[in-house]
């Protein structure tokens, strides 16, 4: 699990928590299983995983895995990283405990999830500069929602509880609510249905990592 050290918060200014949850701990992809099969989707989950890894690993930010389930946090799976329980309730109060214990040790915070592996570090880059002009970053989904939050700022916990989740209007309540204007980085595809595959794979970097052009082999050959 992870412990924050203080050394390690001074040689980093920014952090970042990537949602994950745990094979065999919890439901994986159960939309994209729906349509391609619960072990395709597996196989997905791990390939996306890993590519975000990959991603993160590259930029000056400090990584941590924040893991759905307390009995996952010493899973394989997230061993590059150190571990951080995403706590309980709903997806807003978990983002707001996430997001304010890693603001006691770090000015700017960011939240991904695992299922965007189109993500570069170009974007990743982009959303840390910005909050030196900006409270709050946004990377909008396709799908009504958000790949990338980012704050230096804090955020109510009765705001985060006020957002419908999983709706064609999630990303706009929220930023309706939020105490200052977002900056909007790359609208991207957050994966989550068979037909969102096609869009994934057109939204790769044009410098793709070794794990994105694993993700990207792998929709080709689906």
């Amino acid at each position: 699990m992870a412990v924050l050290e203080a050394d390690e918060a001074e040689d980093m200014s920014a952090a970042v928590a990537i949602f994950v949850k745990t094979p065999g701990l919890s439901p994986i992809k159960t939309r994209l299983a729906a349509g391609i099969g619960a072990k395709a989707a597996l196989e997905f989950y791990h390939l996306s995983v890993k590519a975000v890894e990959e991603t993160v690993s590259v930029v000056d930010i400090k990584p941590f895995w924040a893991v759905a389930e307390k009995e996952g946090l010493d899973h394989p799976l997230w061993a590059e990283f150190e571990t951080l329980h995403s706590g309980e309730g709903g997806l807003g109060e978990r983002q707001h405990y996430v997001c304010e214990t890693l603001r006691r040790e770090y000015k700017n915070v960011i939240l991904i999830g695992a299922d965007a592996p189109q993500l570069s570090p170009e974007i990743l880059e982009q959303a840390i500069a910005a909050l030196d002009e900006h409270d709050f970053v946004i990377g909008p989904a396709h799908d009504g929602g958000y790949y990338l939050f980012g704050g230096c700022a804090p955020v109510e916990k009765d705001i985060w509880k006020q957002i419908p989740w999983s709706a064609d209007n999630t990303r706009e309540s929220f930023e309706a609510l939020l105490p200052s204007t977002a900056f909007h980085l790359l609208p991207l595809t957050d994966m989550d249905t068979e037909d969102d595959l096609r869009s994934v794979a057109d939204e790769m970097p044009e410098t793709l990592s070794h794990r994105q052009k694993s993700v990207l082999e792998w929709i080709k050959n689906l």
